[in-house]
């Protein structure tokens, strides 16, 4: 849970961003740690994700230059 929980100053998803980045690098420890919250998921959606909280974090909507 501690993970979840931002430092002041923070916005709130950028916990989740580098999570879902380590995924995407198949990081086997990220994958023990929060696999199973995106187990049945493919890679391509777990990246879609990623965009999209990118976009939540930089106040732009996914997809968007």
């Amino acid at each position: 849970m501690e993970r979840w929980q931002a430092k002041a100053g923070s916005h709130p998803l950028a916990k989740r961003e580098a999570d879902l980045a380590l995924l995407l690098a198949n990081d086997p420890v990220a994958w023990e740690k929060y696999g199973q919250f995106y187990e049945g998921w493919t890679l391509e959606e777990v990246a879609e994700l990623l965009e999209a909280v990118r976009a939540s974090v930089n106040g732009n909507k996914p997809g968007a230059t």
